[in-house]
Parts: C-alpha cells; sequence; structure tokens
C-alpha cells in the first residue's frame, strides 16, 4: 500500500533527476567539445583524439566488457537505481518502475 506508493514517487523522481541530470551533462560535453575543435581548428591547442578516445572508453565502458555499447547505459541505470533505492525500506517493484517512468518522462 502506503510504502510501495511513496517508493514509486520517490522512484519517479530519482529517474526524472537522473535523465536532467544526464542531459545537461551531454550539452556540456557538446559544448566544451565545440570550444576545444575551435581551438585546435585555430592552433591554440592540439587534441591528442586517440588518447582521448582510449580514456572515454575506459570510463564509458560501465561493465567493463572491453567495448562501449547500449548494454554499458543499462548498467549504469541498474547501477544508479541501486544506489538511490540502497537502504529504503519501501524500495522495491514500485521504486524500480517509478525511477524508470521518471527517466522516460524526464
Amino acid at each position: 500500500g502506503g510504502l510501495a506508493g511513496v517508493g514509486a514517487v520517490l522512484g519517479f523522481c530519482g529517474g526524472y533527476a537522473a535523465k536532467k541530470v544526464g542531459k545537461a551533462a551531454a550539452l556540456a560535453v557538446g559544448v566544451l567539445l565545440g570550444v576545444f575543435q575551435l581551438a585546435a581548428h585555430f592552433n591554440y591547442v592540439t587534441i591528442h583524439w586517440d588518447k582521448v578516445e582510449r580514456d572515454l572508453a575506459h570510463v564509458l565502458d560501465a561493465n567493463r566488457d572491453g567495448r562501449v555499447d547500449k548494454s554499458d547505459v543499462n548498467h549504469a541505470l541498474q547501477r544508479t537505481e541501486k544506489f538511490l533505492s540502497a537502504s529504503m525500506p519501501f524500495a522495491g517493484a514500485g521504486f524500480t518502475a517509478g525511477f524508470m517512468l521518471g527517466l522516460k518522462k524526464g
């Protein structure tokens, strides 16, 4: 009853916030990429793209299978949901469903 509803509402809020933070982070990375590329174009900096790719692949490979793909996104979402619901007596199916709905609506 009541605890499942609380879990669903908190899950929705967590999922919604996670998606908004993800969108903001993607925007920031895109803007920074543009700034760095512009600086490289005018020879202010040299970007070693091979090192950038290698370092990003290490960070983004959430499940450590050597590839960056959709399963890494799923793995990261599962870890986020698990972190957000840790030690909550009402966490469970309601929280997970709310979290997924929040991600969709965010």
